[in-house]
């Protein structure tokens, strides 16, 4: 691989190009930085590849190629934040270069747009936006894992009785006993045994969903403790044709460095259900379709749970009808 610069942009006319540069051409690739692809400041509508030689002081172009065609092109990522680039996808006859200069226009080649984005593990440091909330203070009393309560009971006190079913369930192999290693044959099991159990089960599962399961309840009982992650919420309802639903979303950090995501969908205000057919969709960083959920009848919420990496970019979409609201993010 070579090694290479970037400058960009540079504004020729109406149009942002950015100058791909290397001194010798010798394995038929280049890196590329992913900020120069992706950031609304530094996408440029053309990117030109150019050969410098710096002791005859002369500068060929090699090729150029349109941001449009970029980002459909099969980027290989080789190492963080960097993609490689064969030099057999860009063009290499300069009229043509010449020509889309001076007959396209700039608006035919769609560019990133500055939207926020929010990086996700800004959340784990307790940095928000304003409009991302805390989930308590956007759902309020409802519960998702509390399906039923007696009128004697709190919500507290239930929870704490759901999480030591869990744990009772959970503990029935030798092997989920010596993760935990808290005695579960008595009667009763204190908060703080019932904390540290479930936060040994974030810590060791192998299992996503049993993962979870358990982030969830210690998000009932210590909704502030350190090791659940961290959840915000946002209201979507003046975005989404005044329908009003909540977007949610959690980060969870794994052992191996990596982190767990929910993307959860519910409805607000007096409504039960979500509207039939309300569309929950994850969006890679290119734009491409990674999973769509769609409501049924009588569903009170949708959700997607899945793996990423630091650096990753993502968009999740909800949608009904024609209406559609996206928000982007990074890890």
């Amino acid at each position: 691989m070579i090694n290479s610069g970037a400058i960009s942009p540079l504004q020729v006319g109406g149009f942002k190009l950015c100058l791909l540069t290397n001194e010798s051409i010798v394995e038929q690739g280049i890196e590329i930085p992913e900020e120069i692809i992706y950031s609304p400041e530094l996408a440029a509508h053309l990117y030109t590849l150019i050969q410098v030689l710096e002791e005859e002081k002369e500068a060929i172009l090699i090729g150029f190629l349109r941001y449009d065609q970029l980002i459909n092109k099969s980027l290989k990522q080789i190492k963080k934040e960097k993609y490689k680039l064969s030099f057999a996808e860009f063009k290499s006859d300069p009229s043509h270069l010449i020509l889309n200069l001076k007959y396209l226009s700039p608006a035919a080649i769609k560019l990133p747009e500055n939207t926020l984005t929010e990086k996700l593990t800004s959340w784990l440091e307790c940095i928000f936006t304003e409009s991302w909330q805390s989930v308590e203070e956007l759902l309020g009393n409802r519960r998702p894992i509390v399906q039923m309560a007696s009128v004697n009971e709190t919500t507290e006190t239930l929870s704490l009785k759901v999480a030591q079913t869990f744990l009772r369930q959970f503990q029935m192999t030798q092997k989920a006993r010596d993760k935990i290693q808290i005695d579960l044959s008595q009667p009763e099991l204190s908060q703080t045994e019932i904390n540290n159990a479930l936060v040994k089960i974030l810590q060791t599962t192998e299992d996503e969903e049993t993962r979870w399961q358990a982030a969830e309840l210690l998000w009932e009982i210590d909704p502030n403790h350190p090791a659940t992650g961290v959840r915000r919420g946002i209201d979507l309802g003046m975005q989404l044709a005044g329908v009003s639903v909540a977007l949610i979303v959690a980060i969870l950090p794994k052992p191996n460095q990596r982190f767990a995501i929910l993307s959860r969908v519910y409805p607000l205000q007096d409504q039960c259900f979500l509207p039939a057919n309300l569309k929950l969709i994850g969006l890679d960083e290119m734009g491409q379709s990674l999973f769509e959920i769609r409501a049924r009848e009588r569903d009170d919420y949708i959700q997607f749970k899945f793996t990423a990496d630091s650096g990753d970019r993502f968009s999740l979409q909800v949608g009904l009808n024609s209406a559609m609201v996206t928000k982007h993010f990074i890890i």
